[in-house]
């Protein structure tokens, strides 16, 4: 599959951007763990209902705002797909999966979460085999245990965040940490005082599935 989405006159150089910057951040990736996902990324738009743009409207979270607070903790490998993000932030649709009223995560979670698909059933770059973007809780957010049946990889791209994965606790997990959540794994995190950003991929099962919490 080529970097170039299918070309389109009203598709913002922004997608076309941020799409590219993707690929190449996961195709370049030295951890192990990125192998079992970087083939489904590549191919994100071989599937028969994939390999379209669609346009987006743009949505603002308050998490959106906060992106440029944490340009100082990335990593030299992090920074350009984080800065990027950050310059984009306004032409992104920012969402979040819970609502008040599912009474399935906290308050805090509530104010100061969002993400930004890229990639994926809803995303400006159609896919049914593969979800990613971008992820970002604000200081001190518990993400309570939570699975589902998507195969899941975080790559924290700034911040810091202690991870629980089934019985395994991943402390102070900084930029630059991969954490790899298998299929119907049991998992959640606590941001740390500086919050945390993570770009973030889904493979295999319901990309939109809800969540569901232990």
């Amino acid at each position: 599959m080529s970097e170039s989405a299918p070309a389109s006159p009203a598709m913002p150089d922004a997608d076309q951007r941020l799409l590219s910057a993707l690929l190449a951040f996961v195709a370049k990736h030295p951890d192990p763990v990125m192998g079992r996902f970087k083939e489904a990324v590549a191919a994100w738009g071989a599937g028969a209902e994939d390999g379209s743009w669609q346009a987006v409207e743009p949505a603002h979270l308050p998490a959106a705002d906060f992106l440029g607070q944490t340009l100082s903790s990335a990593t030299d490998e992090t920074r350009p797909l984080l800065a990027l993000f950050y310059d984009e932030r306004a032409s992104r649709k920012w969402e979040q999966s819970y609502k008040k009223t599912d009474r399935l995560v906290g308050d805090d979670m509530l104010a100061g979460y969002g993400f930004a698909e890229v990639i994926g059933k809803w995303g400006p770059f159609v896919s049914h085999r593969v979800r990613s973007g971008i992820g970002v809780w604000g200081p001190d957010i518990d993400y309570p245990l939570h699975r589902h049946q998507a195969d899941e990889v975080y790559l924290v791209l700034a911040g810091s965040a202690d991870f629980t994965v089934g019985e395994a606790v991943l402390a102070d997990q900084a930029a630059g940490a991969t954490v790899h959540v298998p299929s119907l794994s049991t998992h959640g995190f606590s941001s740390g005082p500086e919050g945390v950003v993570v770009f973030y991929i889904w493979q295999d099962g319901d990309l939109r599935e809800t969540s569901r919490f232990s």
